[in-house]
């Protein structure tokens, strides 16, 4: 125990175990019901590539940063939660023995240093293919909690968040049981939806994750 602590405290092991802990804080007070452990939210993400979005200005979307590497290593299906808690572990358990076997060998100093910065960057890398194929088995699960969850919000209102909502993008803010969500929305081409609009979900898309809305007058 004394020589795990040890190994634990050292750097660059010592950063993914002060994320660990907060990781390991977060789900039990999650399990203790003080904050929302979000297993009801996906981590798929619906990104459409062709959008016509009516605006003054040109817009240029692209999917990078966090969103990139979790479609591009296939972490999606499971809630976000769920995968980066994973990710986390897995960055522990790898720097823990690259730590151990390796890293505690070296003479301290910049070299020391510059290798485990580089190694904590190279094990993360290393974290994003491993989760993939650890969450692979719990997609269907999530996949059918996610539908029955979406589905229970048809026939509730919302309000426009973007400048237009089309056949191929818009998104609306929906509350729910005190929650702000922000919902991926689509309506048909006779409807003229705009920015603070209020529109009503009237089916739930499965494959797209997202609503087909309808204007809606109180």
């Amino acid at each position: 125990m004394e020589q795990l602590l040890e190994v634990s405290s050292q750097f660059p092991t010592v950063i993914y175990s002060a994320l660990l802990g907060i990781v390991v804080v977060y789900w039990m007070v999650g399990m203790l019901g003080l904050v929302d452990l979000g297993l009801a939210a996906d981590a798929d993400l619906d990104v459409d590539i062709d959008i016509d979005i009516d605006i003054d200005s040109d817009v240029d979307i692209s999917v990078g940063g966090l969103t990139g590497l979790m479609l591009t290593f296939g972490l999606t299906g499971v809630p976000f939660t769920l995968v980066i808690s994973i990710i986390i572990l897995i960055c522990w358990l790898i720097s823990f023995y690259l730590q151990f076997y390796i890293l505690t060998w070296l003479p301290d100093g910049w070299l020391y240093y510059l290798l485990g910065s580089v190694s904590s960057f190279i094990v993360f890398l290393i974290s994003l293919p491993i989760t993939a194929i650890v969450i692979r088995p719990l997609k269907g699960l999530f996949k059918s909690v996610e539908a029955t969850e979406s589905q229970h919000l048809v026939g509730n209102s919302a309000t426009i968040a973007t400048g237009t909502v089309t056949e191929t993008f818009g998104q609306a803010r929906l509350f729910n049981n005190g929650a702000e969500i922000l919902l991926d929305v689509r309506c048909d081409p006779e409807h003229t939806l705009k920015n603070g609009d209020e529109v009503l979900l009237i089916e739930y898309l499965t494959e797209k994750h997202a609503y087909i809305v309808a204007p809606y007058s109180q």
